[in-house]
């Protein structure tokens, strides 16, 4: 049997944050008539099961992006809310692979980086992935209604094409997966492949998040936990230092540390460091010929 034993946290009143074994966050929103989903994790044990001990209202399951370690869960679901961007590559992990080599491959990375002592078995816990579940599209500006708990959706290319945000108007809570966190990699692939989003269109969008929303959160969560303890919100200072680090990209006036990346055989990459956020990014993608908000 498939564990059920995750760690997590209530962080508002019906509002949970599931932690997969190090491996990512996912997140549980309940309203009065169904609950939202956000993110499913690589796919370690029954993360199903597990959240029907929380609530047993119908599940939307919403995706930040398309990235392996945010979808790997998807087919013990049977729905899956993301961008349309993030649609074609949803089903190969945003290209990075949803088979069980590359699912236990991270596992194990994440498992000897965090020396964790972990309730899993991996030759069962982790299974084939799939049948993956029927996609529908999330929109920008998109309000989400749970049952007396409105959740809106805002765009936040970056990170991939496809990336989004929430923002939960009862907890005051902004879910912003990976399109901000300590170690944001910008670019979604080379200029001109279909997942490509320059620096110039995420630091517009990471603006917005900062200049626009701040006033209706007092928090925001990403899609791990690795650089916060479970339960608890990411920095203040982490979406300002992202902006900044962009800010200098843009002007040209960045220090740019040329590195290896942390998953094994990546390709180098570029960073920049500001306070304690690292913004890896494409140095052949910092601005795009024309680009369409929203």
């Amino acid at each position: 049997m498939k564990t059920q034993a995750f760690p997590y946290a209530e962080i508002a009143p019906h509002t949970y944050e599931i932690g997969e074994f190090d491996c990512a966050s996912i997140f549980l929103l309940v309203g009065d008539a169904k609950a939202m989903v956000i993110d499913t994790g690589v796919g370690i044990g029954d993360l199903k099961g597990f959240i029907r001990r929380l609530t047993d209202k119908p599940l939307m399951v919403c995706y930040t992006h398309n990235h392996m370690d945010h979808v790997g869960g998807a087919g013990a679901f049977d729905n899956a809310y993301i961008h349309p961007h993030d649609m074609a590559g949803f089903a190969t992990g945003g290209r990075i692979g949803l088979g069980l080599a590359e699912r236990a491959g991270y596992v194990k990375m994440i498992a000897e980086r965090e020396k964790g002592d972990y309730p899993y078995d991996l030759a069962v816990d982790l299974t084939e992935w799939g049948p993956p579940p029927p996609l529908y599209p999330l929109e920008d500006g998109q309000v989400i209604d749970l049952g007396n708990r409105r959740v809106t959706v805002y765009a936040c290319p970056g990170h991939t094409a496809g990336s989004v945000t929430f923002l939960d108007e009862n907890s005051r809570t902004l879910f912003v997966g990976d399109a901000c966190n300590c170690n944001l990699f910008l670019g979604g692939g080379p200029p001109g492949s279909p997942g490509f989003t320059s620096v110039e269109k995420a630091l517009f969008y990471l603006r917005r998040l900062h200049r626009m929303l701040h006033l209706q959160y007092d928090r925001y969560y990403n899609g791990h936990y690795d650089f916060r303890p479970l339960g608890q919100p990411l920095g203040e200072d982490v979406l300002p230092d992202a902006i900044t680090a962009c800010e200098q990209i843009m002007a040209g006036t960045a220090k740019v540390d040329i590195r290896p990346a942390s998953l094994p055989g990546a390709p180098l990459i570029h960073v920049v460091t500001v306070g304690r956020t690292n913004v890896a990014f494409n140095p052949g993608g910092i601005y795009e010929v024309s680009w369409v908000t929203g």
